[in-house]
């Protein structure tokens, strides 16, 4: 059966060779293993904003990896995917969820072969290390605010909202008319009936 393959190449201004140069040789790659070339997706710079770049070829090769309409992509080296690692990571999950090979020229690494599966277990790796990363980004976050005293969540309603809330449900206004009158919301309102029913009970 000949394996669907889809190229993708990038120039920028570190890489050496320009898109067509890396198409050319991704193309000798997939004659050589008897692959057939389904789609070929580029990019070139395409400055949006200083320190931004949009990548409509990328963006087009996830959506063909995850339809399911290729079995294996070329590029030309792994530093043509993704503008940060967490970018690379995601890429490479996508890659082995969907079950699609990938081979890199430059690094002459091929996901089939037995030493690309280190590859996507390395990729499991770092993504396990970013997701720790940020937890314990936002677990020292929290503890430094505590440590300033500062409490989460929304501040409480003050005494004086609630006292006027019980008075106006005490004399039968309904839940909406009292959060308007009161400033405050319905919910809060419900929260504040409920305390005097079970207090009345």
């Amino acid at each position: 059966m000949s394996v669907r393959t889809a190229i993708y190449a990038r120039t920028s201004p570190d890489c050496a060779l320009s898109t067509d140069q890396q198409i050319e040789e991704l193309k000798r790659v997939a004659s050589e293993r008897g692959w057939s070339v389904a789609h070929v997706f580029t990019d070139r710079p395409m400055t949006v904003r200083k320190g931004q770049d949009r990548r409509p070829g990328e963006l087009a090769l996830l959506d063909a990896i995850r339809s399911g309409s290729i079995d294996s992509v070329l590029i030309y080296g792994i530093d043509r995917i993704g503008r940060s690692l967490p970018e690379l990571v995601g890429f490479l999950q996508t890659c082995r969820a969907a079950g699609v090979g990938l081979w890199l020229c430059q690094e002459k690494l091929d996901t089939a072969g037995s030493n690309g599966m280190s590859l996507f277990d390395l990729a499991e790796m770092m993504a396990y290390h970013l997701r720790q990363s940020r937890r314990d980004k936002i677990l020292r976050g929290q503890a430094a605010a505590r440590a300033l005293s500062i409490k989460f969540g929304r501040p409480s309603i003050p005494t004086i909202k609630v006292d006027k809330a019980k008075r106006e449900l005490a004399i039968g206004k309904g839940v909406r008319q009292v959060a308007r009158i009161c400033g405050i919301s319905p919910a809060s309102v419900c929260r504040i009936k409920t305390s005097m029913s079970a207090v009345a009970s």
